[in-house]
């Protein structure tokens, strides 16, 4: 294999032509008892860092690493207030990736409604908790596509190719 059929066919990053290719498909990122609400995980997925975390209310998040205020890294957050809240200026976001909190605005500002971070829907089915990250606008999921044992102990979170803004 020649050094430019390397490069495309391994480099998997965003724009890259196996990248897209993956985008498309169904992948595991982590089991789903992995995931806590006491604090964010940043893992690395086809060459993008991204943050998945658990809510109080049990959802899960999978969105871009950086608070789009300061750059911060969302790693460093806790979650509360509905969602992730990032450790600088305390803007929340939720696991859609809405700000749905920014404690230094004034009251009644609606600053936090333009702000958003790229997430990725998530989507549940049997012991599997299935993120899209997928280029089609509609990813459907069937459980009975997949075989996997069923353990109580370890349900896989599952993604599909590309952000939705």
């Amino acid at each position: 294999m020649e050094s430019k059929e390397n490069e495309m066919m391994t480099r998997v990053g965003p724009g890259t032509p196996a990248g897209e290719t993956l985008r498309r498909y169904w992948l595991p990122v982590s089991f789903s008892h992995e995931i806590s609400s006491d604090k964010p995980k940043l893992v690395r997925w086809l060459a993008e860092d991204l943050v998945l975390f658990r809510d109080e209310h049990g959802r899960v998040g999978l969105v871009e690493p950086n608070c789009p205020h300061r750059g911060t890294s969302l790693e460093y957050g806790w979650i509360e207030g509905g969602g992730l809240r990032c450790c600088y200026h305390g803007w929340v976001f939720d696991v859609g990736g809405r700000c749905i909190e920014q404690p230094g605005e004034p009251a009644g500002s609606n600053f936090k409604d333009k702000v958003k971070l790229r997430a990725y829907p998530i989507l549940k089915s049997a012991a599997l908790c299935s993120l899209i990250w997928g280029r089609a606008t509609r990813c459907r999921f069937r459980a009975s596509t997949f075989s996997c044992a069923k353990t109580a102990s370890a349900p896989l979170l599952v993604i599909c190719a590309n952000a939705i803004s």
